[in-house]
């Protein structure tokens, strides 16, 4: 089993401006085993108009620093979070990188590159934007923006649906990024990415899935791993490095699914419950 020193439950749904995900938190929660400490983040409860480029925009505000204060109350070096929607990843990898500096590496695993700008997003929705305002400090302060991480410390897999202001970001900034097509056929290669000595952070949106695999989440995307290559990704990774964080999110356990899909995933990041003696 991975072993953490917490694990924060963050229901927050208004990044993705669907509640559904809400709940993913929780079900996600009652399926993995508990770390050395469990913690249910406060997020508020309602939303509100869209403000400033973004849908909700107080209330992920609101999350964000509820969050970052929990973490900086309990100092994990070792973190799973589970989500809600994919703008908690901010206070998670933003404490991370306060511990572990240039060490950190983040692999995000998603159908979505998250890397919009409130003013580049065509839906306003903050689940698109948290890889980019780790990425640069936002200076208007329209959302919380750590930019803690450079662009060697970032690598994307699983990416197949980027809006044109996010390719222009990537090509830019000369982002890794390897396909679902390069990981499907070879899956060890996720665990060439992270540099020798790094402390490796797992984002994973459950979308980098095949809808036909698991169609349980906020934003289904055509054409995206199998169950079985992703988790021949995660031992790999594993095997190879010191992983020092994990981020699940964007479930929507209300949909009809296989839940063993999940196991199969959690299973690989060493996370599951153990079964009932």
């Amino acid at each position: 089993m991975w072993n953490r020193d917490l694990d924060v439950l963050v229901p927050m749904w208004q990044g993705a401006d669907d509640i559904r995900v809400r709940d993913g938190a929780a079900v996600l929660g009652a399926l993995t085993a508990p770390g050395a400490r469990r913690v249910t983040v406060p997020v508020p409860a309602g939303g509100s108009e869209r403000e400033k480029g973004v849908r909700h925009r107080a209330a992920v505000v609101d999350a964000y620093r509820a969050h970052r204060d929990v973490l900086g109350r309990h100092r994990p070096r070792r973190l799973l979070t589970l989500g809600g929607d994919c703008a908690v990843e901010v206070a998670s990898v933003a404490h991370l990188a306060g511990h572990y500096a240039q060490r950190l590496f983040v692999l995000w695993i998603d159908a979505h590159g998250d890397l919009n700008t409130p003013a580049s997003s065509p839906s306003g929705t903050a689940h698109g934007m948290p890889l980019r305002l780790l990425l640069d400090a936002d200076a208007d302060g329209t959302l919380p923006a750590p930019g803690c991480l450079t662009p060697g410390q970032v690598a994307l897999a699983g990416v197949r649906d980027l809006d044109p202001a996010e390719v222009e970001y990537a090509h830019r900034h000369d982002l890794t990024v390897l396909d679902c097509a390069a990981l499907g056929a070879q899956p060890t290669r996720l665990a060439e990415l992270p540099p020798p000595g790094a402390a490796v952070y797992v984002h994973l949106d459950l979308d980098v899935l095949d809808p036909s695999a698991l169609p349980a989440v906020a934003v289904p995307t055509r054409g995206g791993l199998t169950p079985t290559a992703l988790a021949l990704s995660l031992t790999a990774l594993r095997a190879r490095h010191q992983v020092v964080g994990v981020g699940i999110t964007e479930y929507v356990p209300q949909l009809k699914h296989d839940q063993q899909v999940l196991i199969v995933v959690l299973d690989a990041l060493g996370l599951r419950k153990d079964p009932p003696t």
